[in-house]
């Protein structure tokens, strides 16, 4: 707020009041003549009372959609006014001359919230990769003429649950780089690349599935036999540019109605969290918007060090959700964090407190790009976040990281310590000394030997404070192997201990 000085104010009107007395006289007009030209003024007058009022109903329906505050008249009354117009006149009472110049010449500018990354950036950033797909005219309107390039180039906006923008969707298919030059029915479509025509169909699906209740609210939308949702697939499968466009216009329809309603907030509050699928495509949706196209940048590491890269896939991480039984009111960390996917689906499928530390530059760069883009997603799917960070550092120095008091307060930990050597995993497990009674830790290999026993001569070592259990997992469940492997999940129980120190002294 500005504060104007009183005193200043009291100095020009006094300054003003000198002025009025060194005018000079002016010998008025006859009285007739003053009484003609009072007459004219009063007309004039009103006629421009009229034309203000015309323009300024005009510009309060132009204003209607601006920022409005309250401020007060001399007399106490409230009235709207403009943003802009209010911070104008503030700033013409303040003294400044420099203050003056600026709020004259530079409009006041409002900061965006935070903003999705939207899918038509993708695609352009790497449009030379990518074709038309919708290259069919209309098969219910046999006289429709050829599509258009702005047909073929289809772009759409597609309505989340959020209050966030809609999300734009540039509709072209990515294709194999050995086929591009080709004729468009030539070109093979590249599976492993984006497609925002799948990004967008699969979108539109889990707000159909998680958003809406089954009867009447997703009668609204059809389902794949007939309605909205049937000509998304139809018009799709068509390549029908006009039938597909006009399909996703009523699908945003119903969604806009639908939250108008309260029916898509009311949903998403007693969804709470998203499921496993959900949270899937979600983190889907922010990996192919921010690490994706510069992914082979995670392949600098050195061969056989501490610090090869590999990624947990989501299927093994809802394995570790399910065995360890992380909740909302746990403290989840992930040493050796990467890019944090697993952090990230963590705290989305169970909105705990989640953190990461990660050694090497470019993922940890990556995992906070990606923190961003996850807020930003969350909430356009009206979801909650849970609290997430992520350092860069070493996860061995978790005291230089601020790190340690969340440590010792840790309910789960995970380290994916596949490609550790002994002493890592050594100087690990000194840190396990410090957690708190009960804490699990996931690992891809045991921090305890396995004929491991405790005695007199094992009694202090970490390794006897840690009750292990191996579990099997699948194919495709880690990203440097195809085959299946095992986990452990070692509990942190000291109780084990005390018949042995009963043994050596006593009650």
């Amino acid at each position: 707020m500005t504060t104007i000085d009183s005193s200043k104010t009291e100095d020009r009107s006094h300054l003003l009041v000198e002025k009025d007395q060194n005018k000079q006289t002016v010998t008025l007009p006859p009285k007739k003549v003053m009484a003609s030209k009072l007459a004219a003024a009063a007309a004039a007058a009103k006629a421009a009372q009229a034309a203000a009022a015309e323009a300024e109903a005009a510009q309060a329906a132009q204003a209607q959609s601006q920022p409005v505050v309250e401020t007060e008249k001399k007399s106490g009354e409230s009235t709207k006014t403009d943003v802009s117009s209010t911070k104008r006149r503030l700033s013409s009472s303040v003294e400044n001359p420099r203050e003056k110049k600026i709020s004259r010449e530079k409009a006041p500018i409002v900061k965006p919230g935070k903003s999705i990354t939207h899918s038509d950036r993708i695609v352009q950033a790497e449009i030379s990769q990518y074709r038309p797909y919708f290259t069919e005219t209309d098969a219910d309107s046999p006289g429709q003429s050829a599509p258009t390039t702005k047909e073929k180039n289809l772009r759409v906006v597609l309505e989340y649950p959020g209050s966030i923008e809609p999300e734009n969707f540039l509709l072209l298919k990515p294709v194999l780089k050995n086929t591009t030059g080709r004729s468009n029915e030539e070109e093979e479509e590249d599976k492993d690349e984006y497609n925002p025509i799948t990004d967008l169909m699969r979108t539109c699906e889990f707000i159909y599935d998680c958003y809406l209740l089954p009867g009447e609210q997703q009668k609204l939308l059809g389902n794949q036999s007939h309605g909205i949702m049937r000509n998304l697939t139809k018009y799709r499968n068509r390549r029908s540019s006009a039938g597909f466009s006009q399909a996703v216009k009523d699908f945003n329809k119903v969604m806009r109605r639908l939250k108008a309603e309260g029916v898509i907030s009311k949903n998403a509050k007693a969804m709470c969290h998203p499921n496993y699928d959900l949270a899937c495509h979600i983190l889907f949706q922010v990996y192919s918007r921010t690490v994706a196209r510069q992914s082979d940048a995670l392949n600098n590491y050195q061969a056989f060090s501490n610090n090869v890269y590999g990624e947990i896939n989501p299927i093994l991480v809802k394995d570790f959700i399910s065995k360890t039984g992380v909740n909302s009111k746990s403290v989840f960390m992930d040493l050796g964090c990467g890019i944090g996917n697993v952090v990230l689906q963590v705290a989305a499928q169970t909105g705990c407190e989640a953190y990461g530390i990660e050694i090497m530059e470019t993922p940890c760069k990556f995992a906070k790009r990606q923190l961003k883009e996850y807020a930003a997603r969350m909430k356009a799917w009206r979801l909650p976040t849970g609290k997430i960070h992520f350092r860069h550092g070493d996860f061995l120095d978790v005291a230089a990281n601020d790190l340690y008091a969340t440590l010792k307060r840790s309910d789960v930990l995970l380290v994916n310590n596949y490609a550790f050597d002994a002493a890592t995993n050594q100087a690990l497990a000194q840190l396990f000394l410090d957690l708190k009674e009960g804490t699990r830790i996931i690992s891809l290999k045991s921090f305890v030997p396995k004929h491991h026993k405790i005695n007199q001569r094992t009694l202090n070592m970490p390794e006897s404070i840690l009750r292990v259990e191996e579990f099997e997992y699948y194919s495709e469940a880690v990203s440097w192997t195809n085959n299946g492997g095992h986990y452990y999940i070692a509990t942190v129980d000291r109780g084990r201990l005390a018949p042995y120190f009963e043994e050596m002294y006593g009650h």
